[in-house]
């Protein structure tokens, strides 16, 4: 059967490039959403500098300051900067058909390469972490009584202009009191932050070389927190131990042809893990035996975000890239199926998430907020299952 086409409820244009959208999944915000976007732009204070016609000068001459009129001004370009900007957007309406999007508000930041809330309240607030091209990992939380997010904290993961390409918590599924975040960066090192519970500062657990190129996705078991997946351009996915030398992974796989871009274990069943890749293929994993997949799916597209849904453990939401973003059901054999493909985007289809608000009418699929890059749009719309 065909996949439903559902059409878009509400739109909204991010002006800048978006590539990251993450429902807030606390109740009491979960009509928000954050939107992070990508811009490069020409830094137009070019520096110049002297260079002089006169050969003698290359030989140290003395006398090259008498001939300093024949210096020609030379200006040097800058390297592009990357900017962005978090944005905080509301769905209005509980009528599925006439929901709107309201933008709240919008911070200016370093460009922003991925963006996870925290799925329990740290210090009695929704948070929100933020990797950017600045190579720092943020934190915002709604502090006041508005909706408006607030930052608390920053943490520089290096000083060597690395990107941070992801992030994800430690506290997904188990509440902790000093959740851990992992941030993989361009270099392919991935860094482990604590937090602490007072403060809310992010200090350095431990920093290792996971992969020769960059480092594209970091992904927790959520089942147990000690394991730690990465995927990387070098068409590696690799799986760590904390409570091991991390000079070693405890796996390798080659299983996909391209670089591995999206990781996330599902966090309704334990054993199970999602990976996406440039290759077009989502893989399900077994994770108590990780040397072949479970089961393979084909996209038509480079498998940007993964997601599963908020409370059913067999749906899978999926950016693609070059082809839109879908909805993957799996069967008891985890057999995928796509039900329900989004295609208004006109470009790389990048961000995606669920809603996590509650439902009238808990069969309905949630909704979903995805975005697109170069034409930087956003869309709100409601997958549909098979028609009958």
């Amino acid at each position: 059967m065909e996949p439903t086409n559902p059409l878009s409820i509400d739109s909204d244009d991010t002006i800048y490039s978006a590539d990251s959208i993450e429902f807030c999944p606390i109740q009491s915000h979960s009509h928000l959403f954050a939107c992070g976007t990508y811009q490069l732009a020409k830094d137009e204070s070019e520096d110049s500098v002297k260079v002089s016609q006169d050969p003698e000068v290359s030989t140290g001459n003395s006398d090259s300051d008498a001939d300093s009129d024949d210096d020609e001004e030379v200006k040097v370009e800058k390297p592009m900067l990357r900017l962005g900007r978090l944005l905080l957007y509301e769905v209005g309406s509980k009528d599925d058909k006439t929901r709107n999007l309201k933008n709240l508000s919008c911070t200016e930041t370093a460009a922003i390469l991925d963006m996870k809330w925290s799925h329990h309240l740290i210090n009695g607030h929704a948070t929100l972490g933020v990797a950017d091209a600045s190579g720092d990992l943020s934190l915002y939380q709604f502090k006041s009584e508005g909706a408006d997010l607030e930052i608390v904290t920053k943490y520089q993961t290096n000083e060597n202009s690395k990107l941070a390409l992801s992030l994800d918590w430690s506290n997904r599924v188990n509440a902790s009191s000093e959740p851990q975040i992992a941030v993989s960066l361009s270099s392919g090192d991935v860094t482990i932050l604590e937090l602490d519970p007072t403060s809310s500062n992010l200090q350095e657990n431990l920093t290792w070389h996971a992969h020769d190129l960059e480092a594209w996705i970091v992904g927790w078991n959520y089942h147990d927190t000690n394991v730690l997946y990465t995927g990387a351009d070098d068409c590696r996915l690799k799986g760590w131990d904390l409570r091991m030398d991390c000079s070693y992974a405890t796996f390798t796989s080659k299983a996909h042809q391209m670089g591995v871009c999206s990781i996330q274990s599902n966090p309704h069943d334990e054993h199970i893990l999602a990976t996406g890749s440039y290759d077009e293929n989502v893989l399900i994993w077994d994770t108590r035996s990780m040397r072949q997949p479970l089961g393979t799916t084909e996209t038509g597209g480079g498998v940007w975000r993964l997601k599963w849904h908020p409370t059913q453990k067999d749906v899978l939401l999926a950016g693609c890239m070059f082809n839109g973003f879908h909805v993957i059901k799996y069967d008891d054999a985890w057999s995928g199926s796509m039900i329900s493909s989004f295609m208004e985007h006109k470009s790389l289809a990048y961000g995606c998430d669920w809603s996590y608000e509650t439902r009238k009418d808990s069969m309905d699929l949630p909704l979903v907020g995805s975005c697109s890059f170069y034409d930087h749009l956003l869309h709100l719309w409601q997958p549909k299952e098979y028609q009958s």
